[in-house]
């Protein structure tokens, strides 16, 4: 099963965007999606997602997917920490296994991608804007060149071990 990570900011586009441009460009197309949700987090930014994720994910194949939200306290770096790390612990070993550090803030993100990195998954994508202008726009209405998917573990990680020089 392939499975996607990811937190749930403040730009549900965000979050959206990035499974797109998975699923079009990389062919990643996640079976069973699980997002990290800030307590604090306006209902309708998650019923967005909600609406969005599930349907694009059809559109590309996945008779219905496995959606799931989970609350947590923002502020709780530890919470955050264990929480992921509890969530790849969960996933089998056979399991293809996508982690997003697009949404959500920053710490966020380095939480995600160092636990994603320490527990072995398959991918670590990153949506790159280059035009703040799209920032809350559907991933086929930005310009090819105003955006970049990159796979940071694909780019920076493979065929190294984290830490080590080149």
């Amino acid at each position: 099963m392939k499975y996607w990570l990811a937190f749930i900011g403040s730009s549900p586009f965000a979050v959206i965007n990035t499974i797109w441009a998975a699923c079009r460009e990389e062919g990643y197309v996640p079976e069973h999606v699980k997002f990290l949700t800030n307590r604090e987090l306006k209902e309708e930014w998650k019923d967005t997602i909600g609406n969005w994720v599930p349907t694009l994910l059809e559109k590309y194949g996945v008779i219905d997917p496995l959606y799931s939200t989970e609350d947590i306290v923002e502020t709780d770096f530890q919470m955050i920490h264990n929480k992921y790390r509890s969530l790849l612990s969960e996933i089998g070993d056979n399991d293809e296994v996508a982690v997003d550090i697009t949404p959500g803030r920053k710490y966020m993100s380095a939480i995600s991608m160092e636990v994603g990195l320490e527990m072995g998954v398959d991918h670590v994508y990153y949506m790159h804007l280059s035009d703040n202008r799209y920032q809350n726009s559907p991933y086929p209405l930005i310009p090819k060149h105003r955006h970049a998917l990159i796979d940071m573990k694909k780019e920076f990680y493979d065929n190294t071990s984290v830490g080590e020089d080149e």
